[in-house]
């Protein structure tokens, strides 16, 4: 049975999440800037003479694991594979690196000469760099095919291709589309019931046309909290932080397919330790964590001369179990909002407690509830049933009447309110129609305990379509009214609770 603090954590870690997501304008902005220098790659190898290359997103963007950075001085990382259809027997891993330079420093001065989104060229161990002026980092990966590996292997050998290090003689193995389908493979139950209620919910005609980037499972959900986690724990530590690509790959191997995010985030977290991996390199033991789809890729390589980085990341996760688990036995929210700002930051947190309608610590008067939720006992108050994915922002507003559909007095605030007055109360949402609405009415305190009116249970409206609900005021103490949209057995939208006090 899933208790108040399992359902308080899932809300503000699922708000927590969200707002790590890229906003759509971000996104499309990425997607932009990757395929102009897509065109100009493929444009420039035609001028050459060359045979078409094949250009693709690989890493965070095409995982939808994306974060936000933790400040605007970060930015946007984006990972491009610019794969040549040429023999490793026909050009040097110095030469392929040499092409795509010379092409790069083209395409920036032809920005120049535009005056547009004019990037800096930094040349990196195994790819090229474009910094922009906005916060975006293109990284463009030169790569060939491997043919060996294709010829070798079965399981994604098709997408199997080699790449260049200015630091090691032999050329190294990647299969950043592979990994992709392993990746997708991992969740695979649960994306396609996201993706199926997220059509349902947009009107779309079949979940395909649904993009890709809007569908979040827990899965990515957890790899999007750990990786918040593990920026904030290290903001002092950044070189011995673990990479992205070893919590993804020891997490998705760590998953199961479970629908909710609690049950997700602490299987993965004790499980990912057990998938690291040691291996023999010649007398010398090292930590392997291996890309899934290409064994010989070592994603951990750099751990063999920095042994301190895995003591370290396990330290972290151990760090990431205690902070679910004492947050999971905090004894109110107050405690629960602590514990969860020092591990994902207080802003962040502060900004999840708000969209869950969860009083914080350190709110201004106008932000907290009339009486704090620590001290309201709420143990009769339904839980919400469904799985919280938030794609819409729903919000209630609330006036003073005298009597049901008389003139509005004055509207809702913090002030109290007397008893035997109406309240009005309306939903605003940008959710497309068709939802299914429900309304939380609830009441506490002694008065309204001792007749028996005690109200915490979750209701579907009546009517829809005028989204309004009326109240009247019976029993001194603190109150609230919450509203919850549904489209096909998701909560997409939450009011956050509207609180009403009511004098003695």
């Amino acid at each position: 049975m899933i208790t108040t603090q399992q359902r308080q954590l899932a809300e503000l870690l699922e708000a927590v999440a969200a707002s790590l997501d890229i906003p759509d304008a971000v996104h499309q902005e990425a997607v932009e800037k990757y395929e102009h220098i897509g065109h100009w790659l493929e444009e420039q190898d035609e001028s050459d003479g060359r045979r078409e290359p094949t250009i693709y997103p690989q890493g965070s963007f095409r995982l939808g694991t994306v974060v936000r950075p933790c400040s605007r001085e970060s930015g946007y990382d984006i990972d491009l594979v610019y794969e040549r259809d040429l023999r490793k027997t026909g050009i040097s891993q110095q030469e392929l690196k040499d092409d795509l330079q010379k092409h790069l420093r083209l395409y920036v001065a032809d920005c120049e000469k535009s005056h547009v989104d004019v990037p800096t060229l930094k040349e990196g161990r195994r790819c090229w760099t474009l910094d922009y002026d906005d916060g975006f980092h293109m990284d463009v990966l030169p790569a060939i095919p491997d043919d060996d590996g294709r010829q070798r292997f079965r399981d994604y050998a098709e997408s199997r291709i080699l790449i260049s290090d200015r630091k090691l003689h032999d050329w190294q193995h990647s299969n950043p589309i592979g990994y992709a389908e392993w990746f997708k493979s991992r969740m695979a139950v649960r994306f396609r019931e996201r993706r199926i209620a997220l059509a349902q919910g947009m009107l779309k005609a079949s979940a395909e046309d649904v993009p890709e980037y809007k569908v979040k499972t827990p899965l990515q959900r957890s790899i999007q909290i750990l990786k918040r986690h593990r920026d904030v724990h290290f903001a002092t530590d950044y070189d011995d932080k673990p990479i992205s690509v070893i919590i993804t790959t020891l997490a998705a191997k760590s998953y199961n397919n479970q629908g909710d995010l609690i049950e997700s985030l602490l299987a993965i977290v004790r499980g990912m330790g057990q998938h690291i991996e040691y291996r023999m390199e010649g007398v010398k033991r090292v930590a392997w964590v291996p890309n899934p789809t290409n064994d010989d890729e070592n994603f951990a390589d750099k751990w063999a001369d920095h042994p301190e980085r895995e003591v370290k990341c396990r330290a972290w996760l151990r760090k990431v179990e205690e902070d679910l688990t004492a947050a999971l036995e905090s004894g109110n929210a107050d405690d629960l909002l602590e514990i969860l700002g020092e591990s994902f930051g207080k802003r962040a947190v502060a900004n999840a407690a708000r969209s869950a309608g969860i009083s914080h610590p350190g709110a201004s008067a106008s932000a907290r509830a009339p009486t704090a939720v620590s001290e309201i006992s709420t143990r009769h108050c339904t839980l919400p049933p469904w799985t919280m994915d938030r794609r819409y922002h729903a919000s209630l507003s609330a006036t003073v009447h005298r009597s049901k559909n008389s003139a509005r007095m004055h509207d809702l605030t913090e002030r109290e309110v007397p008893k035997g007055v109406h309240l009005r109360f309306e939903l605003t949402t940008n959710a497309p129609a068709p939802f299914d609405l429900h309304w939380q009415v609830v009441n506490t305190g002694l008065e309204a305990e001792r007749v028996g009116e005690l109200r915490g249970e979750i209701i579907p409206a009546d009517h829809v379509v005028d989204r309004v609900r009326w109240e009247h005021t019976a029993y001194a103490g603190a109150h609230w009214v919450e509203a919850f949209l549904v489209k096909g057995g998701y909560c997409v939208a939450r009011t956050g609770r509207k609180y009403v006090r009511v004098e003695a």
